[in-house]
């Protein structure tokens, strides 16, 4: 009986430990994903391009509850590997310039309001939930850029220090990208 109740812990602490381990992929995940539009820009075009892909598969892929951890940390260098085409000299170190190196970590969170950091977490997750439709579009060859616009430049903000107001008004937002993305597959 003994000896049961020792490989049940020991079994309980491995899944413990695989699951902290697969967390920290999908944090990681979503921090390049920030990490490559805040460097990458917003733009998008009538086109479906390699961003459009990578940003969508990865957005997806870190809502996925099923994701392993093997899979999100090839989907983070996937992200990384855009960051990188999508690098352009900046005058990084010029006087009064912002930070456009895109580096972004989710611990910054721990330093907002509690209501500011549940509007983040909330905002985070509805993009989540919204990505598998716009991937699934972007298969069949569909795009909307204003649509994708939209998404970039809402994950963008999550990156940056807004006030609670500003992302009260994000928010609301969501409500418009959801109408979006209900017609955003539609035959046209």
């Amino acid at each position: 009986m003994e000896f049961e109740r020792k490989d049940q812990r020991a079994a309980q602490e491995a899944w413990a430990a695989a699951e902290r381990q697969r967390g920290a992929a999908r944090q990681e995940l979503i921090e390049a994903l920030v990490g490559m539009i805040r460097t990458g820009g917003t733009g998008s075009f009538n086109m479906i391009s390699d961003k459009d892909r990578v940003f969508f598969e990865g957005l997806a892929l870190s809502a996925s509850p099923d994701a392993a951890e093997e899979e999100l940390r090839s989907e983070t260098e996937k992200v990384k590997l855009m960051r990188k085409r999508l690098q352009a000299p900046k005058c990084n170190d010029c006087e009064g310039a912002p930070d456009l190196t895109g580096n972004f970590d989710m611990a910054a969170w721990a330093k907002d309001e509690r209501e500011v950091r549940a509007l983040k977490y909330m905002i985070l997750s509805t993009l989540q939930e919204l990505a598998g439709p716009v991937r699934r579009a972007l298969l069949r060859e569909v795009t909307d850029a204003a649509v994708n616009e939209i998404f970039y430049r809402t994950l963008f903000t999550l990156g940056e220090d807004f006030a609670e107001e500003d992302l009260l008004q994000i928010a609301y937002g969501l409500d418009f990208l959801r109408t979006q993305v209900e017609s955003y597959g539609a035959e046209r």
